[in-house]
């Protein structure tokens, strides 16, 4: 595919279709570090929110809480029995993310105004090294190298977290800490196989979080490092060039079917799991019902109008996998050859009886 596309093919809606010419990839880094930048400050200012509108004495699941309870469960502030003994802290690390957005949101106007458009123009550090072609498989494979070796690397943080700090174990009421992540990792291959007592969906201890955690940060980083440094199959290239993955709708098609098909996990674990998400700070676990579409319904007995922090969680992750979901299918339609645009005229066709022009 050559770098200069035709801005002609996209509707005016499709703002973002101004980053498929590679020539502006600071642009494209920059969409990236801003999408970073927004999610900081999200969190920040909503941390900060919750907090001034939390009231120890209640019930944490019966304020329209979402970011304390996360904090809570990690071990911010909790004491024995899930009692929140320090408030501050959660200002603390709200500070600490409205801080880094302001970090991040000037990194994104340098990359959109100030630093260079085509990254193979080179720029501060390794710059040009991030530099692609949409028809390069061999150096897509290498920024998606670099993004599996930050997921990997932030799975092993977590599980440090785990072992010299600790994190809410709703089994005894405290903040345990892991004395040995990895001890149980030979779990990791009972979980997902029809094995009693191994259904992932329904983890119940730390030691088996925290290997599972190590497991997977290992294994992406593995995985980050054979895509840095081994371009893909012959074979995965073919299947590329049959369905046009290596285009701008192909990949991002592909990526959110990604997180589509984790948002759907995430929201049935959150909606069922009560050692993660503890029932002290989310409330207790949800029905899964259908109406127009799948929702998660609260099992506590709550006011008409209310609702539990698992059921804001769940449903919401849910609805926004959803979402992602139907971009997939855009996406990775378009990338096969079905235009979208054509649409209106082959409905007017059929019904006027005129052929297609």
């Amino acid at each position: 595919m050559s770098a200069s596309v035709n801005q002609s093919e996209y509707p005016w809606y499709q703002g973002n279709s101004r980053l498929v010419d590679t020539s502006v990839q600071g642009k494209w880094l920059a969409a990236h570090i801003l999408q970073i930048a927004l999610i900081m400050f999200w969190v920040g200012f909503n941390t900060f929110s919750e907090n001034q509108a939390f009231d120890p004495s209640l019930p944490m699941y019966d304020q329209g809480l979402v970011l304390i309870p996360h904090l809570a469960a990690e071990g911010f502030g909790i004491g024995p029995g899930g009692v929140v003994t320090n408030t501050f802290v959660y200002t603390q690390i709200g500070a600490i993310h409205m801080v880094a957005s302001l970090v991040l949101f000037f990194g994104a106007y340098f990359h959109s105004k100030i630093g260079p458009s085509d990254l193979t123009e080179g720029g501060r550090g390794t710059t040009e090294r991030f530099a692609f072609q949409w028809d390069d498989p061999k150096q897509l494979g290498y920024i998606l190298g670099n993004h599996l070796l930050f997921i990997g690397f932030a799975s092993l943080i977590f599980v440090a977290w785990m072992k010299f700090h600790g994190i809410y174990d709703p089994s005894v009421g405290e903040v345990t800490k892991v004395a040995a992540p990895g001890s149980t990792i030979g779990n990791v291959f009972k979980y997902g196989w029809s094995t009693p007592g191994f259904n992932p969906f329904f983890v119940d201890n730390v030691d088996d979080l925290a290997s599972g955690h190590l497991f997977i940060g290992l294994f992406d980083i593995a995985g980050g490092i054979w895509h840095i440094n081994v371009a893909p199959f012959k074979w995965e290239q073919d299947l590329g060039s049959r369905i046009k993955i290596y285009t701008p709708d192909g990949l991002i098609g592909t990526s959110l079917g990604g997180v589509a098909i984790m948002g759907f996990i995430s929201a049935y674990f959150c909606a069922v799991n009560t050692f993660v998400y503890p029932v002290e700070f989310y409330g207790p676990a949800l029905e899964v019902k259908f109406g127009i579409a799948p929702y998660f319904k609260d099992t506590a007995d709550l006011a008409d109008g209310f609702y539990t922090s698992r059921a804001w969680l769940a449903n919401i992750t849910y609805y926004l996998a959803f979402y992602c979901l139907q971009g997939h299918l855009f996406h990775c339609l378009r990338a096969m050859g079905f235009k979208f645009e054509k649409i209106p005229a082959t409905i007017a066709a059929d019904t006027s009886g005129n052929a297609i022009t």
